[in-house]
């Protein structure tokens, strides 16, 4: 016989059982189909989320970033003890940092991020009334509080727009703090 059957095979009395079928696994069409289904759904149901997640955390690294270089100049001033101006130019999907030194107008320091395709703007305030620009600049002094910007007891604002129109604020204070907020505007 072929091999879909055994030979010969005896039962517990020894007697004889001939062409035994064997049993055969694996899944049916149907199942593959439903289980394909199945998968075909939850993709659908995961891939929005997805792009949602992934342009808010580019929005979030690019706020991040700006704070961090807003901080970085901030130290440099109060440590070479020499004012700076940090302007951030927002063009290209990506972020571009240039430090200079605001007494001799010498660069200190360029910095470019990582490309963003999903952060669409830059906004300069006041909050009350966004603009949007291309760039943006915040001067520290040699002690490292903030000069220039809206005025001495004002926060000079900025934020970052994604491309699902979420927004992500920062702000600078008179004392030169920085502090960045998922929200439209910082309280």
């Amino acid at each position: 016989m072929d091999s879909l059957f055994i030979n010969d095979p005896s039962d517990a009395s020894g007697h004889a059982l001939k062409n035994v079928p064997r049993h055969e696994g694996g899944f049916s069409l149907v199942e593959m189909m439903v289980v394909g289904a199945i998968i075909g759904i939850a993709g659908a149901i995961a891939v929005p989320d997805l792009l949602n997640w992934k342009s808010r955390s580019e929005l979030k690294e690019a706020v991040t970033e700006v704070a961090n270089q807003l901080y970085e100049a901030r130290v440099m001033a109060r440590s070479q003890n020499t004012p700076v101006t940090v302007t951030i130019d927002f063009s290209g999907q990506a972020i571009r940092a240039t430090i200079t030194n605001s007494a001799t107008g010498a660069l200190v320091r360029t910095t470019m991020g990582s490309q963003l395709p999903h952060v669409a703007t830059l906004r300069v305030g006041p909050s009350s009334g966004w603009t949007t620009a291309s760039s943006a600049t915040v001067s520290f002094s040699s002690i490292g509080t903030r000069s220039g910007g809206p005025g001495p007891t004002l926060n000079q604002e900025l934020a970052l727009v994604n491309n699902k129109g979420m927004q992500y604020a920062l702000k600078v204070t008179p004392r030169g703090v920085t502090t960045w907020c998922p929200q439209s505007a910082c309280p």
